[in-house]
C-alpha cells in the first residue's frame, strides 16, 4: 500500500505541475494544439489518480479533492479569461465544484443514500469527460459547456443532499 501512496503522491504533484505549463502555453505558443496537449495530459493523469486512488484513505480523498479543485479553478479561470466560457457561468461552476469537493471530504466514510453515491460517481465520469471536451474548448466551446453544466447539476445535487443531511442532523436537533 504504501508503494501506491508514493506513485499516488507523485502523480498528484505531475497533476499540479502541468497547470502552469498549460497557462504557459496558453500565454506564450500561438498554437492552440499545445495548450490542449497539456490539458490532455491533466486528463490522463487525473485517469491515474483515479485508477490508483485508495478508496479508504482519507488521505487520498483529500488530495483527488485538492486536485479537482485546482484542475477546475484554474482551467475555468484560464477559458473565461480567453473569453470561451462565460463569467458568470464559470463562477458558478467553480462554487459547486469547490462544494462538491468540500462535501466530498465532509462525508468520507459516512452513510449516504445509493442514489447519492451513484451520483457521485457520475461527477468524477462527468469530471473526465469535461476535461475531454476542454481539451479542445480552443476548436468548439460547446462541449465544453455542455460537460460543465452536467459537473454542475450532479455536484450541485450531491452537495446539495449533504448538506441539507449535514443541517438536518447537527443543527436542527429533534426534539426527544
Amino acid at each position: 500500500m504504501a508503494k501506491n501512496d508514493i506513485f499516488f503522491k507523485i502523480l498528484f504533484a505531475v497533476e499540479l505541475a502541468l497547470l502552469p505549463l498549460v497557462i504557459f502555453a496558453q500565454i506564450t505558443i500561438e498554437e492552440q494544439w499545445a495548450v490542449s496537449l497539456f490539458v490532455a495530459g491533466v486528463l490522463l493523469i487525473k485517469i491515474w489518480l483515479e485508477l490508483f486512488k485508495d478508496k479508504n484513505s482519507k488521505t487520498h480523498t483529500l488530495i483527488n479533492a485538492i486536485a479537482s479543485v485546482a484542475v477546475f479553478a484554474t482551467l475555468i479561470i484560464l477559458y473565461m479569461v480567453s473569453g470561451d466560457i462565460n463569467i458568470v457561468f464559470g463562477i458558478f461552476a467553480i462554487v459547486v465544484v469547490v462544494l462538491f469537493n468540500v462535501m466530498l471530504v465532509a462525508y468520507f466514510n459516512k452513510r449516504v443514500p445509493d442514489i447519492v453515491s451513484a451520483v457521485d460517481f457520475c461527477y468524477m465520469l462527468f469530471e473526465c469527460l469535461a476535461l475531454v471536451t476542454l481539451t479542445f474548448t480552443f476548436y468548439f466551446a460547446i462541449p465544453s459547456i455542455i460537460a460543465l453544466v452536467a459537473i454542475m447539476l450532479t455536484g450541485a445535487f450531491s452537495a446539495g443532499y449533504k448538506l441539507f443531511n449535514f443541517v438536518k442532523t447537527t443543527l436542527i436537533r429533534p426534539k426527544r
